[in-house]
């Protein structure tokens, strides 16, 4: 089902048109990214597409009675009262309901000498249809739905009896998007959705989104998200809103193809222009050639120019350089304990080889920020050794230090750190940074936290340091500005320790991953990827140790092999009794609760009611395990 179109859009502030001849189709179970360089128009694009914005001409038609929630960057929950008080909003229609039931089960209890009589039996005939009716719409899952979505989002159940005005903005925002998913929009468009989460939350939504009955428009910076998350891109590019089929990866891909194939195109072209534009010029005043001349004119004069493709990105060579090589042994770590009175985690030991990228992973609060600032030397270990390889000289940055305040313009910060520099010199270190032409003379206090960032980064990058120590480097980047820094970082030849909740751009630079947890850190040699590889089968080998192995008996003879298969025989056939003989246990009871549910004392108790539907649930979920076991052991014998 189409539940929007949009055709032939345009949008313009002023006299820049921001997009023009905009086509987009979103249909139910769609998973649609958009995507551009910040400033290209994405954030407006949705904006129309949710009907809060305007546009200036062309078509858009949604369907009829169509539900859509839209998540902005800067939405929180302007609710009153507590967290589960706003969550149980959308339900207000089945809460209508049980208190429509419960009315009629105190009639049916306090009546139930009227038994038989048609007044009586219309109302239990009413009881039936809408507890029918109240069990389709989900209103014994409803609560525990509630529980689910805020639990995934990062809150504790002694959040949820919170007043909302408790919470920070932060989390306000991550209640905002806990009520749109429990409400489940037909269409549910989300405006950076991850801006609040951390990696474990974000993985949580990435699944949850994945089984998610309406369609989906998200924009986001998180490329491993999207990666997870999405089957379209539309790209904002130059004025024009472009269709790949695909994942961002996949976007990527055909984006850098298409672009590699026109200029091709374009080449030839001009190459083919070039060769009649000389024809003519040579041959137009001969008498002999001159119809030949003209002739090739004429195609000249037809044909159809191809224009030369552009890639809205910037194609800048940056580099981080060393002054001199470290030894290979760069920090020695071992039962370093970190914190500012009392240490947050067990002692931590590991080691840095000279040139390994090292990703700090791990929940928020565990110590990760703390942890890098002690190696970086800017707080004092509370217990351990720390010790630092030969000529090893550390460059340091941290995520706070893209909330600076500064009177200069971007020319004078970086300059009056390297006076030295010639100003074209510094000019050009802040345009491999994206700060190009009038972009330095923008004052520092009038940056966006982005533009603070690649500052401080083009800062960092003149220190030609062979250590550095990154605290969240992507963390106000847009996607242009991430891939630049992630080009710099895999050709740089020094050691870096990172941590990031960039889980695309760990898989782009680390070569080993440090989990910290409570119980300290372990090291993993490999990206991201193979970190999540390696813990899945850790927990698939721990519950696979709970599980009663049975040893097999090694086979010595004929009459042995015999005896042993006879004896599984008999054991497959034991189980297959056992097995019938407890479907029939459940299917007996699963008809004493349906005949419970009929009777006049469990109409006034909804939570009895509740728990024996809950209860004939289990039933009928043990009965399908037992077919599923009984078919296999069949199978077996």
């Amino acid at each position: 089902m189409i539940l929007l179109q949009a055709s032939q859009l345009n949008k313009s502030f002023g006299e820049e048109d921001i997009f023009t001849d905009v086509k987009i189709e979103i249909k139910t179970h769609d998973r649609i990214a958009i995507v551009g360089r910040n400033g290209a128009g994405k954030t407006t694009l949705m904006k129309i597409l949710a009907g809060a914005d305007g546009y200036d001409s062309g078509h858009l038609m949604r369907a009829k009675n169509i539900n859509i929630g839209y998540l902005t960057q800067q939405m929180t929950l302007d609710a009153e009262g507590t967290v589960y008080e706003a969550m149980l909003k959308p339900f207000s229609h089945l809460i209508d309901m049980q208190k429509k039931l419960t009315g009629i089960t105190t009639y049916l209890a306090e009546e139930s000498d009227q038994a038989g009589t048609p007044a009586y039996e219309q109302k239990l005939s009413e009881f039936e249809k809408l507890q029918l009716q109240f069990e389709n719409a989900g209103g014994y899952q409803y609560e525990q739905k509630i529980k689910m979505i805020l639990t995934g989002l990062n809150f504790s159940p002694d959040d949820f009896h919170q007043k909302i005005d408790y919470f920070s903005g932060g989390q306000k925002t991550r209640l905002a998007l806990a009520e749109m998913l429990i409400r489940e929009p037909d269409l549910l468009m989300l405006d950076e959705p991850t801006n609040h989460l951390d990696m474990e939350t974000t993985a949580w939504l990435e699944n949850y989104l994945t089984t998610y009955q309406g369609a989906i428009v998200v924009i986001s910076h998180d490329r491993y998200f999207l990666d997870k998350v999405v089957n379209t891109v539309y790209d904002v590019a130059l004025g024009r809103v472009t269709r790949y089929v695909g994942n961002y990866s996949k976007f990527i891909e055909l984006r850098d193809a298409f672009y590699d194939k026109m200029s091709a195109e374009y080449e030839r072209q001009q190459a083919e222009i070039n060769r009649l534009e000389t024809f003519v010029q040579k041959n137009i005043t001969r008498a002999s050639t001159s119809g030949m001349a003209k002739s090739r004119r004429k195609i000249l004069e037809k044909m159809t120019r191809i224009e030369p493709p552009k890639l809205d990105d910037h194609s800048v060579n940056l580099q981080f350089h060393i002054d001199r090589e470290s030894g290979n042994d760069v920090l020695d770590v071992k039962n370093l304990e970190v914190g500012y009175s009392e240490p947050i985690t067990s002692p931590i030991t590991f080691d840095v080889k000279k040139q390994d990228a090292i990703a700090v992973i791990g929940p928020n609060g565990i110590g990760k920020t703390t942890l890098i600032k002690t190696i970086a030397k800017k707080l004092a270990a509370l217990d351990g050794e720390i010790r630092y390889g030969a000529n090893v000289s550390i460059g340091y940055y941290d995520q706070k230090q893209a909330e600076f305040k500064s009177s200069n313009t971007v020319l004078e910060e970086l300059w009056q750190y390297y006076p030295h520099m010639a100003e074209k010199d510094i000019r050009s270190v802040l345009g491999r940074f994206l700060f190009v032409q009038d972009d330095v003379k923008k004052m520092i206090n009038d940056l966006s936290g982005g533009e603070k960032a690649r500052l401080q980064l083009a800062k960092l990058s003149l220190e030609n340091n062979n250590l550095l120590i990154l605290d969240e480097p992507t963390n106000h980047l847009d996607i242009d500005a991430k891939e630049i820094l992630e080009q710099a970082l895999m050709t740089y030849p020094g050691t870096i320790l990172f941590v990031s909740h960039d889980r695309f751009f760990i898989n782009q630079i680390a070569t080993k991953v440090l989990n910290v947890t409570t119980d300290g850190a372990h090291l993993f040699l490999g990206d991201y990827n193979y970190f999540i590889e390696k813990e899945e089968e850790r927990a698939a080998h721990e519950s696979f140790d709970k599980v009663d192995k049975v040893e097999e008996k090694p086979q010595t003879s004929n009459y042995a092999d015999n005896k042993a298969r006879r004896k599984e025989r008999r054991k497959i056939e034991r189980a297959l009794a056992q097995l019938e003989e407890n479907i029939e246990i459940y299917e007996n009871r699963i008809k004493e609760i349906e005949l419970a549910l009929t009777q006049p004392d469990t109409f006034n108790d909804s939570m009895k009611s509740y728990e024996l539907h809950q209860e004939m649930v289990k039933y009928q979920q043990m009965i399908e395990r037992a077919m599923e076991e009984w078919a296999e052991l069949e199978e077996a014998d």
